[in-house]
């Protein structure tokens, strides 16, 4: 293998590394000392329906892998129902027999734009302005660059997960991903590992069997 390949290589694996989600941190209420839940509702605030269905789908999937119950929000009542009365949505979701709500929500998000050029420049001659003679003189002629130019737009979208006991609607756990979102990447395929590593976390800190 020549050093320009294993060169490639590392670019590659260094280019990987740094897309997809990972898990940044976790809290865990000092006061909670009770079994892990097994009775919850799961709530993502999203205003794009689609996307708030996909969340909260795959939350109830992951969360009863090991036994717990869980159900989805979206067809109980829309996100401005549960502002104009929050109390009111808890007790709901109490007498479909809920004890408590993981709630997905977005943090933070940035965005970083670079271009690059792979080749070098080159410049082609062009007419800018006209002229009633048989000639141009200098100041009609510019030159135009042709090298291709890429850009590549990268985001970092920080999605917090949070369960909350709705008899006290105190906060009994959090955790904090985030995604490295690029141009090529399948933004709905990566539902699945974002939701994979909150629930996992859960599981670990044993908020949830």
């Amino acid at each position: 293998m020549t050093h320009r390949t294993l060169a490639g290589c590392a670019l590659l694996a260094l280019f990987c590394s740094c897309t997809g989600t990972s898990l940044k941190k976790t809290w865990k209420s000092p006061d909670y000392k009770g079994a892990p839940l097994t009775k919850l509702a799961v709530l993502a605030i999203d205003e794009r329906r689609d996307l708030r269905i996909g969340f909260e789908n795959r939350l109830v999937q992951q969360i009863q892998k090991n036994g717990a119950s869980a159900i989805t929000t979206f067809d109980l009542f829309s996100l401005p129902e549960v502002n104009s009365d929050k109390a009111g949505a808890a007790r709901r979701l109490q007498s479909a027999g809920a004890e408590a709500l993981v709630l997905l929500r977005l943090r933070d998000i940035s965005s970083a734009y670079r271009e690059s050029r792979p080749g070098d420049e080159r410049y082609a001659e062009t007419i800018t302005g006209f002229e009633m003679g048989p000639w141009y003189d200098y100041f009609s002629v510019a030159y135009a660059d042709m090298s291709p130019t890429y850009g590549n737009l990268k985001q970092k979208v920080f999605l917090e997960t949070s369960v909350y006991d709705l008899k006290t609607a105190k906060r009994l756990w959090s955790g904090l991903t985030e995604t490295v979102v690029t141009d090529t990447m399948d933004r709905i395929a990566e539902m699945d590992p974002i939701v994979a590593k909150a629930v996992a976390a859960m599981r670990k800190d044993a908020i949830i069997p």
